[in-house]
């Protein structure tokens, strides 16, 4: 009876040992499964900017989003809010995630190549977005032509305004920062073909802010007594600062505006037939091509572009003027203006 008893123990403790190993084998299947799962696979790209602050960028990254989705990407979006620091802590946070491609826009251009150096000693390939960076050896880079937008600027006008003598401003971004650089290089190159237009200052703002191009609009229409035709500023943030100084004193009518990124805020403004125009960046498509071209370098497939600058491949964004007569880059970006 005992030895009866005493099999009858073994027999449930191997059934028991036998569920118990077949529910661990099933356990690791579905482990097994879940590692090999769609969303394991997708590639992971982080993206880290300059600030949200603009409003420029709420469309990028809208873009950007809706393209990461239709493409199977996951994407991790990040803002460094002008400061390095910040942005070296979010680059460290994508390493240590493991992504497959990091886009970096420089919160400080020339101290962004150890971010760069970073990213490629864990093996990740870069994307350069907008702002250049010094010294780095990046995979692509993707930015607007910012010499053509500061010749767009004054193009436009001059077709705008003719062959009458003119008085400039105009108002620089962040100083040393390559797009800020640019877009002033664009504006000189086209101002001194033109001797008409007399360019009186050229400031440059910290950050590209808004209250400090106000402040600097305010200044010039004392010291030129109001005597002011045309403003080209290196963002629509600082443009709007010069416009609103020049409502307050009384003499926005007798100004034209230009700005570049074309804001729902210059837009609509626009739409009140304020003398305000813009250049279009392709904010869109930039937040389309930052996910294909971070796809492109994280399967090592051969990048897009329309030139190479110093050994990087760079692909060009294409710019468009809007104003009251060209409104298609509007509608397209802010289509609810218009219903």
């Amino acid at each position: 009876m005992v030895m009866g008893i005493k099999k009858g123990y073994l027999a449930l403790v191997m059934f028991l040992m036998l569920v118990l190993m077949v529910g661990c084998s099933s356990s690791n299947e579905t482990s097994g499964n879940s590692s090999g799962s769609k969303d394991d696979d997708k590639v992971k790209i982080g993206v880290t900017i300059v600030s949200m602050k603009t409003p420029v960028y709420q469309v990028m990254k809208k873009s950007a989003e809706a393209k990461a989705k239709e493409l199977g990407v996951e994407l991790i979006w990040q803002s460094a809010e002008f400061d390095p620091q910040v942005q070296l802590n979010q680059i460290q946070n994508f390493v240590t995630s493991g992504v497959d491609a990091i886009v970096i826009e420089p919160a400080d251009d020339s101290a962004a190549h150890q971010h760069v150096k970073l990213a490629k000693d864990a093996g990740i390939p870069v994307v350069n977005l907008e702002y250049y960076i010094k010294g780095a050896d990046t995979d692509l880079r993707i930015v607007g032509d910012s010499v053509k937008v500061g010749e767009l600027q004054v193009n436009s006008f001059i077709e705008e305004w003719g062959d009458k003598p003119a008085k400039a401003v105009i108002l620089s971004g962040t100083s040393g920062s390559e797009v800020a650089e640019s877009i002033t290089k664009g504006n000189k190159n086209a101002i001194e073909k033109n001797k008409n237009i007399e360019l009186l200052s050229q400031q440059y703002h910290n950050n590209w802010d808004q209250q400090l191009a106000m402040n600097t609009m305010e200044n010039m229409l004392v010291k030129y007594k109001n005597d002011i035709q045309v403003v080209f500023a290196n963002n629509d943030s600082m443009i709007m600062g010069a416009y609103k100084a020049a409502q307050n004193a009384g003499v926005a009518d007798k100004i034209i505006f230009y700005g570049s990124d074309n804001n729902q805020d210059v837009v609509e403004e626009i739409l009140k037939d304020a003398p305000i125009r813009t250049v279009d960046k392709g904010a869109f498509l930039q937040g389309e091509r930052i996910i294909e071209g971070a796809l492109k370098v994280a399967n090592e497939e051969e990048v897009p572009y329309d030139v190479v600058i110093d050994d990087i491949p760079v692909w060009y964004t294409p710019i468009s003027l809007v104003n009251k007569d060209n409104l298609d880059a509007a509608k397209g970006k802010f289509p609810e203006l218009f219903k």
